[in-house]
């Protein structure tokens, strides 16, 4: 009787006792078990989640900019990401020469190194439109130091993936790896593969904008920048020269007796002379300067960064060097002119883009009814005295 009674109070105890409540680390053991915390299913989900998000964002920046380079900037920082490769090129086609040239990295852009159509790996795959997974691709017989070890000298492995559009190559991107890292897998290769029609979409259409903007602000003759863009780039110096306490200078041009030209030779003539003019104008600024054809015979030089006296040398110099140029040669005309320029300086000879723009022009008229084929400096406040060279 005494072994029922046990028998029951252990019944009695197991129904009434409250369970305990699974402590934040139990939950933790139940919610990704041992066994499964460091598996490879579990990799493979977080890799996959990691992927989603990069073509989540690059999704997203493809539909939502028409800015080249900024498209660019993040598909090849993607990209490289997705398939850990920290070397990584972007080369185009130039469709006119059938040469190639990098945009990216930037150093090899800024140095505008070029190659030829079908030159080395790169090239090849250019030519033929085809992505290649390369293991070794230094033992390749097309592979060529002087263009695919630009980015890695000896590279362990390499992915070339092409940019195409309508049938046509556009360009490409190539992933390299280096000795110290590991190769490109078939995985890899074929996840970016995935990618490239979008890239495609999205780098032409870039283009396509780009290309109508450049319409908008370019000079059909001369293919310099138009009036429209004056205003453009003076406000953006404008502010950036308000914003550092810097100066910039203004140059207006009006070449010499051009009616003549036109009177004696043609307009023909005197349109190819304008485009050569402008061609020589460009050889004579920087690159961060900027040349416009403002209307007729008249042109402009806008001098980022660039004080009054430095900006007369500028002109000085290419007062000298057009006295001694032959024109329209190739016509075996040999045309010697000349022109005149006048400089005003921003903020001390105008505050306002119209001010600085009325001075400029001011300037280079006092030699325009002068003597011609020289240069004359705004003063401050303007007026139509300046000094000649």
């Amino acid at each position: 009787m005494s072994g029922g009674s046990k028998k029951k109070s252990n019944r009695t105890s197991s129904a009434t006792a409250k369970p305990k409540a699974p402590k934040a680390k139990d939950l933790a053991e139940l919610a990704y078990p041992a066994h499964l915390a460091e598996s490879s299913v579990v990799e493979e989900l977080r890799q996959t989640v990691q992927k989603l998000r990069i073509f989540d964002s690059l999704g997203k920046t493809l539909t939502s900019s028409l800015d080249l380079s900024e498209i660019l900037r993040i598909v090849v920082e993607k990209l490289g990401s997705l398939v850990k490769s920290r070397h990584v090129a972007l080369v185009f086609l130039d469709e006119t020469s059938n040469e190639c040239y990098f945009e990216y990295p930037k150093d090899l852009a800024d140095k505008k190194h070029t190659f030829p159509l079908g030159k080395g790996v790169l090239g090849r795959c250019l030519e033929r439109g085809r992505g290649e997974l390369y293991l070794g691709p230094s033992l390749d017989p097309l592979f060529d130091s002087a263009v695919d070890g630009l980015v890695v000298y000896q590279p362990e492995s390499m992915i070339t993936l092409p940019i195409m559009s309508k049938g046509s190559v556009l360009g490409l991107l190539a992933f390299f790896t280096d000795r110290n890292e590991n190769r490109f897998t078939e995985e890899q290769f074929r996840l970016l593969e995935t990618f490239s029609d979008y890239l495609a979409i999205a780098v032409e259409n870039a283009r396509n904008y780009k290309g109508v903007q450049e319409l908008t602000i370019s000079d059909d003759l001369t293919k310099l920048y138009n009036s429209r863009y004056l205003h453009l780039v003076l406000e953006r110096e404008v502010t950036r020269s308000e914003r550092y306490k810097e100066q910039f200078s203004l140059v207006f041009i009006d070449i010499d007796n051009f009616k003549n030209i036109n009177d004696v030779h043609g307009h023909m003539v005197g349109s190819q002379l304008l485009r050569e003019f402008g061609t020589f104008l460009l050889g004579q600024i920087r690159t961060s300067d900027v040349a416009i054809r403002y209307g007729g015979d008249e042109f402009v030089l806008v001098l980022p960064k660039t004080t009054k006296k430095d900006a007369m040398l500028v002109v000085e110099r290419t007062l000298e060097i057009l006295r001694q140029n032959l024109f329209l040669k190739n016509k075996h005309l040999n045309i010697r002119m000349t022109a005149s320029f006048g400089v005003a300086t921003f903020p001390e000879d105008g505050k306002t883009i119209d001010a600085i723009i009325s001075a400029a022009d001011k300037a280079m008229y006092m030699v325009k009814k002068g003597s011609k084929d020289g240069v004359y400096a705004a003063s401050k406040p303007v007026t139509l005295i300046g000094t000649k060279i």
